[in-house]
């Protein structure tokens, strides 16, 4: 009995549905997305009359189809049928997709289209177990298509800045896609074949188009976006590349030429500190980037041989010299002093340094002409952890010299009577 009455309720559904199928054929709709609405209506009148038919054989739902695991649901048979019937027909499903890939197109070049028809008809194919073969691959491809052609558009017609910033708004509206209409399990996807096409295929390309310029400007905002958006395709490599070779770069045009010798160190640490902002602020402190900068420094500055040690030497002397820094407090002066630290470590004339660090040294303790003891000594701390005990061995030996002639002098001056006072300064 349970059996008959469920077999000739699904004749019926058939029937029904078959029906249906033949007036949707029937209609000839001017456009795609007047058939969408059609088939949107279909699909929502479909599932009020299962619902329908659902409550009114309640019984039969539960006490047969239910109870019996070769047999579906009358909500599930209703599915099957539509599925079988309509959505599967070659001519509905060809001009549904059709009509949904044009719509989305559609959103993307700016217009302002029906989402709520686009979420009905993709959670029709959802609830029908058809969305990932019918329409996720065929979506993905003409999403590949459309971001193929319009990247090529954007990277020739807009400035680096412009397209990154276009690339952020593109994954945004495609996540946005996700949020209001698109399955959920499209999300992966979708993002990959977008970062892949306008982002992956052009990272070389985005690093020639004005890197440097970011760089020469301080960009920071820029630098930190072209950033997050490499590391998003796994390329930071080509970025920290590119960055280490712009540091060679300009750190070679600045070391050669012996015009600025006057002002190299200033200059030095003025893009040392300019270099230290980007890595904190854009590049995150990455270590790949960190190591990039220290091995770029570390090559250009040594490309004049010894130059870059006498300069630093004659640097110094010019700022722990008296009356070379009036109103620098000691805790100006001691930035000051790690900063040249900073540039120092990266020279390999090390001997050269130390050569006219104790020539100069030595002019300022015999003439007195230094501005702060407590700086001399503090720089000299510096030096010994940098370079070793055995560095700033005769450095320091230069101190013990001018206090024991001090304490020689005026141990002398006690006992003999001078109309005027004189030390004798002895320095090895």
């Amino acid at each position: 009995m349970s059996e008959d009455l469920y077999q000739k309720l699904q004749t019926e559904f058939e029937s029904h549905i078959k029906s249906k199928l033949s007036e949707l054929l029937e209609r000839k709709t001017a456009d795609n997305q007047t058939f969408l609405i059609l088939v949107n209506k279909l699909w929502h009148d479909h599932c009020e009359n299962v619902l329908l038919i659902r409550s009114i054989f309640l019984y039969l739902d539960r006490k047969y189809a239910l109870q019996n695991a070769n047999v579906k649901s009358i909500w599930d048979m209703g599915l099957e049928l539509f599925r079988v019937h309509i959505a599967s027909h070659e001519e509905v499903k060809t001009k549904t997709i059709t009509g949904l890939l044009e719509l989305i197109e559609r959103e993307r070049r700016g217009e302002t289209v029906d989402r709520s028809l686009l979420k009905n008809l993709l959670r029709m194919f959802g609830s029908l177990g058809m969305y990932t073969e019918v329409f996720e691959k065929k979506f993905l491809e003409a999403t590949e298509t459309f971001y193929s052609q319009e990247s090529v558009e954007k990277i020739r017609d807009s400035k680096l800045p412009e397209f990154l910033l276009y690339i952020e708004k593109r994954i945004e509206q495609e996540n946005d896609r996700v949020l209001h209409y698109l399955d959920s399990i499209s999300r992966k996807p979708l993002i990959s074949v977008l970062e892949r096409v306008v982002l992956f295929n052009n990272v070389a390309t985005l690093i020639d188009k004005g890197f440097d310029e970011l760089i020469d400007e301080n960009r920071v905002g820029d630098l930190a976006r072209m950033y997050n958006l490499y590391n998003r395709v796994n390329s930071l490599k080509n970025l920290k590349d590119a960055w280490n070779e712009y540091i060679k770069k300009k750190g070679k045009e600045l070391i050669m030429d012996e015009e600025k010798d006057k002002v190299m160190v200033t200059e030095l640490l003025k893009f040392k500190s300019k270099l230290d902002i980007l890595l904190k602020e854009a590049f995150q402190r990455n270590d790949d980037f960190t190591y990039a900068l220290r091995e770029a420094f570390e090559h250009f500055i040594n490309l004049r041989q010894n130059a870059p040690a006498e300069l630093i030497a004659k640097f110094l002397h010019l700022k722990l010299r008296s009356g070379k820094n009036k109103g620098s407090s000691d805790e100006q002066i001691e930035i000051l002093l790690d900063q040249v630290m900073t540039i120092f470590r990266f020279i390999n004339g090390k001997d050269v340094f130390e050569a006219f660090y104790k020539k100069d040294l030595a002019k300022r303790l015999l003439l007195g002409k230094s501005s702060s003891v407590d700086a001399e000594k503090a720089m000299i701390s510096k030096l010994k952890t940098e370079c070793g005990a055995n560095f700033t061995n005769k450095l320091e030996g230069m101190f013990k010299d001018i206090d024991l002639s001090r304490d020689m002098m005026e141990a002398f001056s006690e006992v003999f009577f001078f109309p005027f006072f004189f030390y004798l300064i002895f320095v090895t």
